[in-house]
């Protein structure tokens, strides 16, 4: 027993600080980032109130990704010398169907799911260059609340600008 024991323990400690030697501090590629509130376009009929989630989580998500060194908030002011490494992000989401319930239930296999399909720009704060244009397509159970949609919706954008900033190599 006390053999399992101090094996036990010599593993944990083992595992510790093979972990603590892998972690390296990673510089984000911005260092400053100001998301903007999302507008809708025609016809899409979502409540007010889902803008301010999806700009709240949407913050949060850049943050968690550490996609800058700063997150701000809109309107803030950036300094001239970090305005280079800073971008702003501003979208408009051009889609979106409420899902059914029953249609879910009944056919299940994706039938009756939410749909939000978006676009976000994300340019440059100096010159307003836009570096990429990104489109979002997010599907959930039409049982969840705007909440949650707001928070599938944030982090699929998070992850596509990951995965932008990559094949630039930015």
């Amino acid at each position: 027993m006390r053999i399992c024991t101090g094996l036990l323990i010599s593993a944990v400690l083992l595992a510790t600080v093979s972990t603590a030697a892998k972690e390296k501090t990673v510089t984000p590629p911005y260092k400053t980032a100001e998301a903007k509130h999302f507008t809708q376009a025609e016809g899409v009929e979502l409540t007010p109130s889902f803008e301010d989630y999806f700009y709240a989580e949407l913050r949060a998500q850049l943050k968690k990704a550490n996609m800058a060194s700063d997150v701000i908030g809109e309107g803030e002011s950036v300094d001239d010398a970090d305005a280079a490494r800073s971008i702003v992000i501003t979208g408009t989401i051009t889609e979106y169907k409420k899902g059914s319930v029953v249609k879910n239930a009944l056919i299940g296999f994706g039938a009756g799911l939410r749909s939000l399909k978006m676009d976000a720009d994300v340019k440059r704060r100096s010159d307003n260059e836009n570096l990429y244009v990104l489109h979002v397509h997010v599907k959930i159970d039409p049982k969840w609340d705007e909440k949650v949609m707001a928070k599938f919706a944030a982090d699929q954008l998070v992850k596509e600008m990951k995965n932008e900033v990559k094949t630039q190599g930015k």
